[in-house]
């Protein structure tokens, strides 16, 4: 039976070999660059354009299942679509990248890791940390804050969360985080 690590590995290397770039983010993020803790799924961002719809659903047959319409759908919208691998029924939510000046540049921050016996590609601390203030805005999540405190007490660029926090409507969150 296969676990999260075994889906990411294998996710990570069909994704490489069809030449599509992607990085993980989410809790997967935050356990490899602070204190672990309990994930329900994977979370990916992929960079998608409306040509490669279909290549998803080839290079993940037959052990994963994708809806080809959500795909289609997901990179439309810039929005979410997720695969689900048969046998171990884990969740893996592909993100389309968005094309904002910040969601470009987060992306061209991505960096190369390896994890166990593999390589993949991780959003950096920083920016998983400015995603993490963006998705506790609203609804100022206690697991989020804890997250982020967490990513802060293992060193980070300081200077360009500050900035693109300023940009993005976080400047008070994240003066907020630092008190």
């Amino acid at each position: 039976m296969w676990n999260e690590l075994d889906v990411v590995r294998d996710v990570s290397q069909r994704l490489d070999t069809a030449g599509l770039e992607f990085m993980l983010t989410g809790s997967m993020a935050m356990n490899f660059y602070a204190q672990p803790r309990m994930t329900r799924d994977i979370d990916l961002v992929i960079a998608l354009t409306a040509t490669n719809a279909s290549k998803i659903a080839t290079i993940f047959a037959p052990d994963y299942y994708v809806s080809p319409e959500a795909v289609r759908d997901a990179i439309v919208h810039e929005s979410m679509f997720n695969l689900i691998h048969e046998d171990s029924i884990t969740k893996v939510d592909f993100i389309v990248r968005k094309h904002s000046p910040y969601r470009l540049a987060e992306f061209g921050r991505r960096k190369h890791i390896e994890i166990a016996d593999f390589t993949t590609w991780i959003v950096s601390k920083e920016d998983l940390i400015i995603s993490k203030l963006d998705w506790a805005k609203d609804t100022r999540s206690s697991q989020q804050f804890g997250d982020i405190r967490n990513l802060l007490s293992t060193g980070c660029d300081l200077n360009y969360i500050a900035h693109w926090t300023e940009i993005l409507g976080l400047g008070s969150l994240w003066s907020e985080m630092q008190s």
